[in-house]
């Protein structure tokens, strides 16, 4: 016996046929439901799962729509038809914290939350982006909601050329306290999002996208900084994969697939490069600034005081 086909917005079974949607190798059968009044097609199960349909549902809800909103723009959008139970599903499974605040935010703040500038520095296209609501959200680190801000409007390319040394580049021998931490619910909620990806170079880039929509206290993402190294007279710039403000802290992390494997004197200069970058950019004290890189399994953490002394001072 033919299953009873039933509309997915809303449930109803008084489904009528509505016309065909040309696909580039098959046509589609639309159908319209004499209930809600919404047209919808069948058999979008495949899709359901793609990074981009669990990311677009996720990130919209976080910005202030409801389950019936987003699922009308992933269907615009993506040709998925979703129920609101399965966005609700993704929406807490997904949650790194944000869900406790999302109503504050949205009560304090209008569309767009999330605000930002593409620069290209080194031939390499970096998408800073930022989170209004959380970075207006708290009182301590003027300095740096100043300096974030301040990037939209664009930093000097003259900081970022060839001549210049980029943080990522550095290795010096370097000597502090490393706390690991096993199955952080950070990386286990990375890890799980990461399962979707067919495409490592994108990576990266999904794994901002989740924390500046779905963690508590991430703030900002591919932030540019850069100081004048005194030692050696020359530039030091970068751009910091993840910035939080937690725990009376500025946190400076780094996504490191394969952490474990990662040289521990040379990440630990790129992410002490960072912070001290960040301290002259914002007046926030090293003594205030946490560094880590994490993968889907661990994270490794060191107070960026703890670093090897490094000497600079501001470009101004």
């Amino acid at each position: 016996m033919e299953e009873k086909i039933r509309c997915p917005y809303c449930g109803g079974s008084s489904i009528i046929k509505r016309g065909i949607r040309k696909l580039k190798t098959k046509k589609k059968q639309r159908y319209f439901c004499n209930s809600c009044h919404h047209r919808f097609s069948l058999s979008f199960e495949r899709k359901r799962s793609s990074i981009k349909v669990v990311l677009s549902s996720v990130c919209a809800y976080n910005q202030g729509l409801n389950c019936e909103e987003v699922r009308d723009i992933v269907y615009r959008n993506h040709n998925v038809l979703l129920h609101k139970s399965t966005i609700a599903r993704w929406v807490k499974e997904y949650d790194l914290g944000y869900l406790s605040i999302r109503q504050t935010v949205l009560s304090k703040h209008k569309h767009p939350l999330i605000i930002g500038r593409v620069f290209k520095h080194f031939g390499i296209v970096y998408n800073f982006r930022c989170h209004k609501g959380k970075l207006e959200a708290f009182g301590k680190f003027q300095g740096l909601k100043r300096f974030v801000f301040k990037v939209i409007g664009g930093v000097d390319g003259r900081y970022f050329i060839e001549d210049n040394e980029r943080c990522s580049q550095l290795r010096k021998e370097t000597s502090v306290n490393l706390k690991v931490i096993d199955n952080a619910k950070l990386s286990r909620v990375v890890g799980s999002v990461l399962k979707l990806v067919a495409n490592n170079r994108q990576r990266h880039s999904i794994v901002e996208t989740l924390m500046l929509n779905c963690d508590r206290d991430t703030v900002a993402v591919e932030v540019p900084v850069w100081y004048w190294d005194k030692d050696r007279n020359v530039g030091v710039c970068g751009h910091i994969d993840i910035l939080q403000v937690k725990y009376g802290k500025a946190w400076v992390l780094d996504y490191k697939p394969n952490a474990e494997q990662e040289d521990i004197d040379k990440v630990v200069s790129q992410l002490s490069s960072y912070a001290l970058a960040l301290s002259f950019r914002t007046g926030v004290r090293l003594e205030d600034v946490k560094c880590g890189w994490f993968d889907e399994s661990k994270m490794y953490l060191f107070d960026a005081c703890d670093a090897e002394p490094l000497r600079g001072e501001s470009l101004k």
